[in-house]
């Protein structure tokens, strides 16, 4: 198997290559910063697995998967980034990531992902698995599905004029969706939506305070 490894930092790219190739036998093809930085002889057609690092302070890792899936969708994306909670989890998966797995989880963890997806199998860590479902139970099983999406934007701090033009509904329609999740989640504010959003892992402080969806 052939991998490409992207993150920002190369003693984090040096070590899994390192691990890879000396304990697994598994060929590590580029160990680079990002897509840019592959060398100019490179070609994706020769890469089965790409190990990619998403973080908030790189944008880039999530323009990356998704430059990665529509130029060469053969290649399995796997998501290994000490970011957690599961909006990034949930993003990285629609974008079309094939695995996940966090930098605190075991190293084993690392190598039976990359071991599915050579399968051709998706994979996400315990911890991350443990964290998705809790928080969907916590959440799909109360809310619908235009509340559930009405309760982020509501946490997030936008108000009912906001949601309703974004969202093309009216603001009224809004208020009630309000009304239905306040009851619901038993809060009487935007805080309390708040609480409950970071409780259950669907955002964290840097959603929040960098959040421009609506902008």
């Amino acid at each position: 198997m052939h991998i490409l490894i992207i993150d920002d930092y190369e003693i984090v790219r040096d070590g899994i290559k390192t691990l890879i190739e000396q304990e697994y036998g598994w060929h590590v093809t580029y160990a680079v910063s990002s897509l840019s930085a592959l060398p100019s002889f490179a070609s994706l057609e020769e890469i089965d697995v790409a190990i990619l690092d998403i973080s908030p302070t790189q944008e880039s890792g999530f323009d990356t998967l998704v430059k990665l899936k529509k130029e060469a969708p053969f290649i399995k994306c796997l998501i290994l980034s000490m970011y957690h909670h599961v909006g990034y989890i949930s993003k990285a998966l629609e974008l079309g990531a094939d695995g996940y797995v966090t930098k605190n989880a075991a190293t084993k963890e690392l190598m039976d992902a990359l071991t599915s997806l050579e399968k051709g199998e998706n994979y996400l860590s315990r911890d991350i698995s443990k964290k998705l479902a809790f928080g969907d139970k916590r959440l799909t099983s109360i809310l619908t599905e235009r509340e559930k999406e009405i309760f982020l934007l509501l946490a997030k701090g936008f108000q009912p004029k906001q949601i309703a033009y974004h969202i093309d509904t009216a603001p009224k329609t809004v208020m009630v969706h309000r009304t239905n999740i306040y009851k619901k989640l038993n809060v009487t504010s935007q805080f309390g939506l708040l609480r409950i959003a970071l409780e259950t892992g669907y955002l964290d402080a840097f959603d929040v305070i960098n959040d421009d969806t609506l902008c």
